[in-house]
């Protein structure tokens, strides 16, 4: 089985990257520079140092759950591009995808793919979105939730890739196992962590015809880049101070059953 990634640069993706090649044959890594640039939301020089210090602690989280992913472990003949941003959709690189002769495109991290894309691999291409659809869409769906004081909401979605916002057909999802002592980067790694295990279910169902894939309902809260900001950074920061972790473990059955999920489909 012959598996193309689409990723982007930092550990995480690598540690998806990796995961992937531990148990497939990754012919090819496409891996696209990031566009976020959180400073810009930054008004004042205090706003600067907390949003500055959230990214930092995220880095130093990723750098402390994936040891040893600091780069991809690739077999010889595997291509590998590292390009700018939006540059996944240029017709050029679309044809060297093509030529790797993928069975699964496997899709983690990067920008909007395009239609282009889309049809050329259609009904192949199995993404992770970091997130629970259809209750959180589009950017930051593992941050919204912790913000919005529902950590039960965190968690990832392995789904068929359509030319919508995260509006694929589901083929499951899967939630962190959180601990009392859990920061927010800690929650969000422990779902990236799953999310790689998931993937790999969902690709070896996809491939053996086992997939049942579920059609997404409406509604659900859509994010955007332009809806991040320092006040939702400290909003979450007062959430972990004042013991939303402990509020959501005590009544965790409960609180976990008004967000429906679906099982990922189980090795045979």
């Amino acid at each position: 089985m012959q598996i193309l990634v689409l990723t982007s640069t930092f550990r995480r993706h690598n540690f998806v990257i990796n995961t992937l090649v531990s148990s497939f044959d990754v012919v090819g890594v496409w891996q696209e520079a990031k566009s976020f640039k959180a400073l810009r939301f930054a008004d004042t020089a205090d706003e600067e140092t907390l949003i500055t210090d959230h990214f930092t602690l995220r880095d130093a989280a990723e750098a402390k759950y994936f040891p040893g992913h600091s780069k991809p472990r690739l077999s010889r003949g595997a291509v590998h591009r590292r390009i700018p941003v939006a540059a996944i959709n240029d017709s050029s690189e679309i044809a060297r995808m093509e030529a790797c002769k993928p069975d699964v495109v496997a899709v983690f991290g990067t920008g909007l793919l395009s239609r282009g894309i889309i049809e050329r691999f259609g009904g192949r291409i199995i993404n992770i979105h970091l997130g629970l659809s259809p209750y959180y869409r589009g950017a930051g769906t593992n941050f919204w939730p912790l913000v919005n004081r529902e950590p039960e909401a965190v968690g990832a979605t392995i789904l068929y890739l359509d030319a919508g916002i995260d509006t694929g057909d589901i083929i499951g999802h899967v939630r962190p196992d959180v601990l009392p002592e859990d920061g927010p980067h800690d929650v969000g790694n422990k779902a990236i962590t799953a999310a790689a295990q998931g993937l790999l279910l969902a690709v070896r169902a996809h491939v053996a015809g086992r997939v049942r894939a579920v059609p997404q309902t409406e509604g659900g809260r859509l994010y955007q880049r332009k809806d991040f900001s320092a006040s939702a950074v400290q909003q979450l920061r007062d959430n972990f101070a004042t013991g939303m972790i402990s509020e959501y473990l005590d009544q965790k059955a409960l609180r976990d059953a008004r967000f429906a999920l679906i099982a990922l489909p189980v090795d045979s």
